[in-house]
């Protein structure tokens, strides 16, 4: 045991300083990502916002102030870059002139904004987050869907349960009626998008087509946080169950090598691991398993990170040390060729 956790905090380490290097141009955001061909993309609003909770507890656990202070940087670029109805556009900085606001991409901005303020108590932090959150609410109708705002124009996706997570966070932090109304709404949509199977339709990027476990990832987690958050686990988290039980059986059974996407009947294609989404399905496990104590669960999540960690860089040029590969292999449809 102790020999896996000096494995799980080295590998922590490296990758805490290639995050690190992601905002090296000091512009204030992190890249969305490197190239071996290119180098490092434009600056990404949306991942620089969902980075922040994470360089705060870097900080704490490596008792590093530097992290604080990065993310004290990428808010304040957050904020340099808020549309004055309260949103962000979507896709890279500096934005294209056809650049639209996102509501996917401004919700997971808003869980930057509150770790920051649950950190410090400044109140530019929560005030940010509310417009962001009233941007997002205002937009939202009693049956849960946005009219504009999407990554594809027109569809809707399943994991905006993950949009509904920050959305209340804000209204606990400001007691937004309006904003956890809303936030409400959109759950209680992506539920009825359940299947018998377990599965949930539209979770992936396009109407009927196979999701990246990146996606199924992003909508499991975005109902058991709200679940919680909610304190409603028959409604919200529950139907989640299902698929993670699913999950976790595969990780089992192939050594933590989880096939990179499923479609909507779990058939899997398994061309490819995408590592970015098995990473996020070994923390949904850990979090199921705060509600549910059971050593499978962590097993389960084990494996998965086991199999990331075998994935990363742990030498070779700086700019990649540390890196984590969007898919496995590496032209594999996730993030082909680069290090998101």
């Amino acid at each position: 045991m102790l020999e896996s956790l000096e494995k799980y905090d080295h590998h922590l380490k490296v990758t805490g300083a290639w995050i690190k290097r992601s905002f090296e141009r000091r512009r204030g955001g992190s890249c969305a990502f490197y190239s071996p061909l290119v180098g490092w993309s434009q600056l990404y609003p949306e991942t620089t916002g969902y980075l922040i909770p994470t360089l705060l507890r870097l900080a704490d656990y490596l008792d590093d102030q530097s992290y604080r202070d990065l993310a004290i940087e990428a808010g304040e670029w957050l904020l340099s870059i808020q549309q004055q109805e309260g949103c962000w556009n979507g896709g890279h900085h500096p934005p294209r002139t056809d650049a639209r606001p996102s509501v996917f991409n401004s919700s997971q901005i808003l869980q930057g904004l509150c770790s920051l303020y649950r950190d410090s108590g400044a109140d530019r932090w929560l005030l940010s987050a509310e417009r962001g959150a009233k941007w997002l609410s205002s937009g939202v109708e009693a049956n849960g869907e946005w009219r504009t705002g999407h990554y594809r124009s027109g569809f809707q996706p399943s994991y905006y349960a993950r949009v509904a997570w920050p959305m209340l966070e804000v209204a606990t932090l400001t007691q937004d009626d309006r904003t956890k109304a809303a936030a409400e709404w959109v759950l209680a949509w992506v539920v009825k998008k359940r299947l018998k199977n377990g599965s949930f339709s539209d979770w992936g990027f396009e109407a009927g087509a196979p999701a990246f476990t990146h996606t199924i990832a992003y909508t499991l987690r975005g109902l058991i946080e709200s679940a919680e958050i909610l304190d409603d686990w028959v409604l919200l988290g529950a139907p989640a169950e299902a698929a993670l039980e699913r999950l976790l059986r595969l990780a089992e059974l192939n050594g933590g090598r989880l096939a990179g996407a499923f479609d909507e009947d779990w058939k899997a294609d398994k061309s490819f691991v995408c590592v970015t989404g098995s990473a996020q399905v070994a923390l949904c496990l850990l979090t199921l398993e705060q509600r549910f104590p059971d050593l499978r669960l962590v097993n389960g999540a084990a494996k998965l990170i086991d199999w990331v960690c075998g994935a990363q860089w742990l030498r070779g040029p700086r700019a990649l040390k540390g890196a984590v590969p969007g898919s496995v292999p590496f032209h594999g449809r996730y993030m082909a060729f680069r290090y998101p």
